[in-house]
């Protein structure tokens, strides 16, 4: 079984290479299902079962630790609505701003995601096995909501694949 965190960066290398964003021609459907991905499924593992479960913990830098913690979701909330309005720029036929921002909306998710790997998930071997094995589970009941053939869609991996990182989350 994989740990929440390393689902997580297999989640974070599959948007790193999503190269599909940035292409042109904007692709409004594709990139709605992106966004609905990232804010009902990655960013609500990270938020309501990672984070937490760190910010728990008596880290020695616990203050700065939350801090830290605390800028990232911070970053969720900017990134969701940099994507909202390239949405909306859709809507509207505003192709050169998409155009500029499509870019832009790329880097910063990448950049995130990088910090979070450098920053939050290294402390992940700190956690009681017990919990990292109920995380795991926490994390499949966010993604069986979601809906398994959209995430297993949106990550890149074939349902054996799924089946072999959740084998004891499913349990």
């Amino acid at each position: 079984m994989a740990d929440l965190a390393e689902i997580l960066i297999l989640e974070h290398l599959a948007i790193k290479n999503a190269n599909w964003i940035v292409d042109k021609p904007y692709n409004p459907e594709a990139f709605t299902r992106f966004r609905i991905y990232l804010k009902a499924c990655h960013i609500e593992v990270e938020e309501k079962i990672c984070f937490p479960i760190l910010e728990s913990y008596s880290f020695p830098d616990a203050k700065q630790f939350r801090e830290r913690a605390e800028r990232i979701k911070a970053d969720h909330k900017l990134i969701d609505t940099l994507a909202l309005n390239i949405i909306r720029w859709g809507e509207s036929e505003n192709a050169p701003l998409i155009s500029e921002r499509m870019p832009l909306f790329f880097r910063l998710l990448v950049e995130h995601n990088t910090s979070e790997e450098t920053d939050l998930f290294p402390r992940w071997d700190s956690i009681d096995s017990l919990e990292m094995k109920s995380s795991v589970r926490d994390a499949m009941s966010i993604i069986e909501s979601f809906g398994v053939k959209e995430y297993t869609t949106a990550v890149g991996i074939n349902e054996s694949a799924f089946s072999y990182l959740f084998r004891s989350g499913q349990q």
